[in-house]
């Protein structure tokens, strides 16, 4: 998996990806310093997993938080859809472009900078399972 294939733009700026993470439970993608991170909760694999070949499908998932300096906030998304590449290949999008309902979970109840836009997209292939997840680091 070549990391050209995974975006990471915050507030109209590329940060690149250093990490992403895929098990059960969650998709944990962290940006290329180490500094900012999204962390999807996943429930419905039963939906992602019968999705057709070569189609877009809105889904939701369960919480999305991102980070910033391992400091958390809940955001809601305004576009997120998976699309299956092949039988195995399988891309995640989610696009924000809302924060006034960002839910910060720090006392100052804010980040070091004001949150405009996130655009996150990777390609996951489940043949790079190991040990019940797959883990790219770039």
């Amino acid at each position: 998996m070549t990391n050209n294939q995974n975006i990471m733009i915050l507030n109209g700026n590329d940060i690149g990806i250093s990490k992403i993470e895929l098990s059960k439970g969650e998709l944990y993608i962290v940006d290329e310093i180490g500094k900012y991170s999204l962390c999807v909760h996943i429930y419905n694999w039963k939906e992602i997993n019968s999705a057709e070949i070569g189609k877009r499908q809105n889904i939701e998932f369960n919480e999305y938080c991102f980070g910033e300096n391992n400091e958390s906030a809940l955001i809601w998304p305004t576009d997120v859809y998976i699309e299956k590449k092949t039988k195995d290949s399988i891309i995640f999008y989610f696009k924000f472009e809302e924060f006034s309902d960002a839910c910060y979970m720090n006392k100052r109840n804010c980040f070091d900078i004001e949150l405009n836009s996130l655009e996150v997209k990777v390609n996951i292939n489940y043949k790079d399972v190991q040990e019940n997840s797959i883990v790219y680091r770039f």
